[in-house]
């Protein structure tokens, strides 16, 4: 299933908001990206395994300044 399900990603200007957000968080795009990829990939499905595994393999990756 592709990211584009998740409509703030599926068009320009959702896109430029989402990239401001993340620009305003610290959190480089593509990254969130991925996060949201690993969730939409998992929609529908009745047992998330993998999944956490996933969200801490892409958020160790991401460095936040506190």
């Amino acid at each position: 299933m592709s990211r584009n399900v998740v409509v703030l990603l599926d068009n320009p200007d959702g896109r430029a908001l989402v990239r401001d957000a993340c620009r305003t968080s610290g959190i480089l795009f593509f990254e969130f990206q991925e996060l949201v990829q690993a969730e939409v990939e998992q929609t529908g499905k009745q047992r998330k395994k993998g999944l956490w595994d996933d969200f801490d393999d892409i958020l160790d990756r991401i460095q936040v300044d506190d």
